[in-house]
């Protein structure tokens, strides 16, 4: 077996905390254990080692009972369940295991398209599965469209469709306990699970993740009735995390009536696993002196009496690095260059950009203000409706794009007051200060290029009374050091309006995600980072959270950064691939598994209030 880069610790009540060696937990673990439940981050090369060591564990623990009957069928199998294979792709696996090109089978599923992960880290426990004659792999979830029709169409619908495609059971409700819901909740919301209430908003998304579990469980029974015929086959399912920890889930779904299935009788024959990522240098390899920091990490985390699960894998993520930071700001930087050589005042559809800007609860008076600038509008939501400009204030617009929220500040501080632009893109600036010019503006509005994160002696400190940005926090890599950046710019007594989309429990891993959306903020990391830098009366607002109307605008209709005719028009060319990879065109071969997700499960449109003191 090769070894892993993490540690494993026992989470079991009794022995909260206990470490135990790889050694030992393959052989006094998973191999006396007919099933191992793996709730993993995806596509973490770590993990993929655990697994693979997991099932060439299992495949060497397997009894098999003398027989004359030698046909491969009836030789005991360890039977690999795996969520990011949908159960409709067995037929690209069964192929797999037929030619062993793993090559093909990368470009099979991504022909497919509904899933979205990334395959290439699954290569070591694909590869392993393939070359052993005891090991087969299998589809797990439930495909990912069939969550869309649940949130589209309703539950019955859904119900009926996935049922009658023998994704699900036929007498299937998707209701699922409230202890599941509560942990459900505390997954999107970062409340400490069971500490307290959990709040009714996320009710109609819960079928969504219940219908996941509920197919993993289908699929895992329908294995061992179908091909489990000598009653000793074992099974390892690899899931994300929240589908199996407390026992939610995917153990919830398989513990009942498991005294039906051959592969286990109950519980006891089953082996929970969670894995935990940590930061760089918080795990010090086969090091006991920092023991009590990670148990400590590990009780915060699950709690030492809720049986979270068996064993825990803990291990260090990596986290990017400023050369990648650079990198995505470069990339940013072209591609909204092109977005500024597509500003334009005639041609673009006046009306859409009106029901945008009232949609975002922008007045009359300011979008008769913006005037014909408003097509050029770019933004997530509203940060005038959050602070007030007064007469004579100074105005920094982080991020200020093509100007549109930097011309309505303008209007707002008198003659006296001043606004600066700040934008990364050269092309939005050279734009932005010829508008300020032609109308008339020029003397207290200005435009100047720079990263948020990298001002520096551009501006001098203590000197703006209210900060506002509209969707350039979105694309920051350190978002710590913009809002540091912030801080030092403010007045005493300043205030910042920061519109941005947040993730509210970070995004699945593996999945190809837009630029925009690899680098939101979690949103239970704010009011602790702000905290940390200075700011006082801090408040998150989530009146607007809903992420369908930008998902609309900005998915589905290009933000309104270029205007339908740049969009119809580029779409096929370099530009248009390249603007692709910061904000998604629905319908693209790239992206297009991401029309299966639900936009308001994963991410929130927020407002950030705070004040300098």
């Amino acid at each position: 077996m090769a070894s892993i880069r993490g540690r494993l610790f026992r989470l079991s009540p009794q022995l909260f905390g206990k470490e135990i060696t790889l050694n030992d937990f393959l052989e006094n673990y998973v191999g006396q254990k007919k099933m191992v439940i793996l709730g993993e981050y995806h596509c973490s090369p770590n993990i993929v080692q655990l697994q693979t060591n997991i099932q060439e564990k299992l495949a060497q623990s397997l009894i098999v009972q003398p027989s004359n009957d030698e046909r491969a069928q009836d030789i005991p199998k360890v039977r690999v369940i795996m969520e990011h294979v949908s159960m409709n792709m067995q037929g690209i696996l069964n192929k797999y295991h037929h030619h062993h090109d793993t090559s093909k089978l990368l470009k099979e599923y991504e022909e497919i398209g509904t899933e979205g992960f990334n395959l290439n880290p699954y290569i070591p426990a694909l590869e392993s599965a393939v070359n052993s004659e005891n090991i087969r792999l299998y589809g797990g979830f439930i495909p990912r469209p069939f969550a869309r029709i649940l949130m589209k169409e309703g539950v019955e619908k859904a119900i009926e469709e996935a049922s009658s495609a023998g994704f699900i059971p036929k007498d299937e409700t998707l209701t699922g306990t409230d202890l599941h819901y509560n942990y459900f909740e505390s997954l999107l919301t970062g409340r400490k699970y069971l500490q307290s209430e959990p709040t009714d908003r996320f009710r109609k998304m819960f079928p969504a993740q219940i219908i996941k579990d509920v197919s993993m469980a289908w699929a895992t029974k329908t294995i061992d009735r179908v091909f489990n015929t000598t009653g000793n086959d074992k099974m390892l399912l690899v899931c994300g995390v929240g589908h199996m920890l407390y026992n939610h889930g995917v153990p919830e779904r398989i513990f009942k009536d498991c005294s039906e299935m051959k592969a286990i009788q109950s519980k006891e024959d089953v082996l929970r696993v969670a894995c935990l990522p940590v930061s760089e240098g918080q795990l010090v390899q086969n090091a006991k002196e920092n023991n009590d920091e990670i148990i400590a990490l590990l009780r915060n985390h699950y709690g030492s009496d809720l049986d979270a699960a068996d064993v825990c894998f803990v291990y260090e993520e990596v986290l990017s690095s400023e050369d990648e930071d650079e990198e995505i700001i470069k990339e940013t930087q072209a591609v909204y260059d092109k977005v500024g050589n597509t500003a334009h005042l005639e041609g673009g559809d006046m009306k859409k950009a009106h029901a945008i800007l009232k949609s975002l609860n922008y007045t009359n008076e300011e979008i008769e203000y913006a005037g014909e600038d408003a097509v050029n509008y770019q933004g997530v939501g509203n940060p005038h409706r959050h602070v007030t400009i007064k007469n004579r204030d100074s105005v920094l617009d982080l991020g200020s794009g093509l100007g549109v929220d930097s011309l309505i500040a303008s209007s707002k501080c008198g003659p006296d007051g001043k606004v600066i632009g700040v934008d990364l893109s050269n092309e939005c600036v050279q734009h932005t200060n010829k508008r300020a010019k032609e109308r008339g503006l020029e003397d207290k509005l200005q435009f100047i290029q720079s990263s948020i994160e990298d001002i520096g002696d551009k501006l001098e400190s203590d000197q703006f009374d209210v900060i506002i940005s509209n969707g350039a926090f979105c694309l920051l890599p350190n978002k710590k050091k913009g809002f540091s950046e912030a801080y030092r710019l403010l007045k005493s007594g300043g205030k910042i309006s920061i519109c941005t989309t947040v993730v509210k429990n970070g995004l699945e891993e593996g999945v190809e995600w837009p630029l925009c959306m690899q680098t939101f903020a979690k949103m239970d990391e704010l009011v602790p980072m702000l905290e940390e830098l200075g700011f006082q009366d801090i408040e998150i607002d989530l009146s607007d959270s809903l992420m369908e109307e930008e998902v609309e605008i900005e998915i589905g209709d290009g933000d309104g950064k270029e205007g339908e005719e740049f969009i119809s028009n580029n779409t096929n060319n370099e530009e248009g691939e390249g603007r692709f990879k910061v904000h998604n065109e629905e319908g693209q071969k790239q992206f297009r598994h991401l029309e299966n997700f639900d936009m308001n499960n994963l991410c929130a449109r927020v407002v950030i209030k705070a004040r300098k003191p």
